[in-house]
C-alpha cells in the first residue's frame, strides 16, 4: 500500500454551521472519497481511498491517500483497515454522494472480506443530499454532479479523469508501476476531495433558510410584464452573518431569492384586487346575501329577518379591496383569501407591524412554505 500526505495549510474549511451544526469541530469530522475497479461491490475491489482530516495535536489539516499496489485482497484488506482506524476517531463522515455508493460500497466489501465497520455507525452528511434540498438555484448546471457543483464555485480542478478513465489507468498502474499513472490516479481523487471541500459555503443555503438573516429594508418596485403593464413588486434586502462566494438565483412559486457574498434578496410579486377575510367563529355570525357579506349576530338583530341568514364556514366573509401579498403558514397577522376552499391566502399590504423583526418573520415563513418551481 502506498501512502501519500499533503498539509493543507492554505485550504480554508469551515465547518462552524452551514451542512454541519454548530458543535461541531473539525477534529471530529472524516472528508473521504473512494476510487474503486466497478460499480459493483461483489466483483470489483476499492482501489484507493483519501481523506482529509484535522486531530487536536495537529496545527493543519491533512490529506491522505491509500493506493492498492496491485489488485490483491490482502492489498484491498490493507486500505480498508487504515480507512477505519482513522474513522473510528471521527464522529462525522462527509462525502459526495456517498450514502448512496461510497459508504454501501465499503460496507459490503469489508462484510465479504471479514473486517469490522467501524464507520457505518457515524454520523453522515451527504454534500449531493444536501445539495439537492435546493434545486432552484442549480438549474442553471448542465447536472449535479460534483464537477458542475465545482464549476459554479469556480475551483480550479486540473484532473481530466473520468470514472471510467480511473479503472483502465490503474489496470495499466498494476501492470506497470509507472510513477506517472500513479499521480494521475492521486490527482484524481485529490481534486474530488479538494473539490468538496469549494463546496462547503453552499451549506449557507441551510442557515438563510432556518432564519440566519436580518432584514436591512423592502422596498416597492414596477417592472415590465410580457404582456406590456407595470407589475408591483417587494424587494427586500438581507443581510447575512456569513458569506458565499457566488451568485446564486433561487426561483420558487412564492418568490425569487437572489444571495451573493453576504447579501440576499427576495423579490415577491403584489396583487390588486378584492379578497375575503373568513371569520373563524362562524356560528356567531349572520350572513347578508344583498351585501354579500357577514356581521356579527350582536348587530344582525337589527337588520330584516328576510335579509339574512344563520352563516356558513364558506360564507363567513368580509371583503377587502386593496393591495395584498402572499402570506402562507401561521402569521399574527389577518390572512384573506379568495374563496373558503382557496389554498393561498394573502395579507393586506402594507402590513400593521413593518419592524424588521416582524419582516423576518413573515419572510420566514415565506421560506418555508416556497417550493421550487
Amino acid at each position: 500500500m502506498i501512502t501519500t500526505k499533503e498539509i493543507l495549510c492554505q485550504e480554508k474549511i469551515n465547518i462552524d454551521k452551514g451542512f454541519f451544526s454548530g458543535e461541531t469541530h473539525l477534529e471530529d469530522v472524516l472528508f473521504f472519497d473512494i476510487e474503486t475497479t466497478g460499480l459493483s461491490p461483489g466483483n470489483s475491489r476499492v482501489f484507493l481511498i483519501g481523506i482529509i482530516k484535522k486531530d487536536r495535536d495537529d496545527p493543519f489539516p491533512v490529506l491522505l491517500q491509500f493506493l492498492a499496489e496491485d489488485n490483491t485482497e490482502n492489498e484491498e484488506i490493507a486500505l480498508l483497515k487504515t480507512f477505519s482506524a482513522f474513522a473510528q476517531k471521527k464522529k462525522y463522515l462527509v462525502h459526495f454522494n456517498g450514502i448512496s455508493f461510497d459508504v454501501p460500497y465499503l460496507s459490503h466489501r469489508c462484510r465479504y472480506l471479514g473486517l469490522e465497520q467501524s464507520f457505518s455507525s457515524l454520523c453522515q452528511i451527504d454534500l449531493y443530499r444536501e445539495l439537492t434540498r435546493f434545486p432552484g438555484f442549480f438549474s442553471q448546471m448542465p447536472d449535479h454532479k460534483q464537477k458542475s457543483y465545482e464549476n459554479l464555485m469556480g475551483y480550479p480542478r486540473t484532473d481530466q479523469l473520468s470514472g471510467k478513465d480511473m479503472i483502465n489507468f490503474y489496470q495499466i498502474y498494476v501492470k506497470s508501476n509507472d510513477i506517472k499513472i500513479q499521480n494521475m490516479l492521486f490527482l484524481h481523487n485529490r481534486d474530488d476531495l479538494k473539490g468538496m471541500l469549494s463546496l462547503l459555503p453552499l451549506g449557507y443555503l441551510k442557515n438563510m433558510f432556518s432564519g440566519s438573516f436580518s432584514v436591512r429594508e423592502v422596498r416597492e418596485i414596477q417592472e415590465s410584464a410580457l404582456e406590456g403593464y407595470q407589475k408591483r413588486e417587494l424587494l427586500f434586502f438581507l443581510e447575512f452573518p456569513f458569506s458565499i462566494p457566488v451568485r446564486l438565483t433561487g426561483v420558487t412559486d412564492l418568490c425569487r431569492i437572489s444571495v451573493e457574498n453576504s447579501v440576499g434578496k427576495i423579490k415577491m410579486p403584489l396583487y390588486e384586487g378584492t379578497l375575503k377575510y373568513f371569520y373563524p367563529d362562524y356560528q356567531n355570525y349572520y350572513f347578508l346575501p344583498y351585501e354579500d357579506e357577514a356581521i356579527h349576530k350582536s348587530v344582525a338583530i337589527y337588520t330584516d329577518p328576510s335579509r339574512r341568514r344563520k352563516a356558513k364556514a364558506s360564507d363567513c366573509y368580509q371583503k377587502y379591496r386593496g393591495t395584498f401579498v402572499s402570506a402562507p403558514g401561521n402569521l399574527s397577522i389577518p390572512v384573506l383569501k379568495e374563496s373558503y376552499k382557496s389554498p393561498a391566502s394573502y395579507a393586506l399590504w402594507p402590513f400593521r407591524d413593518m419592524s424588521p423583526g416582524f419582516l423576518r418573520k413573515y419572510l420566514l415563513e415565506i421560506l418555508k412554505y416556497s417550493r421550487p418551481v
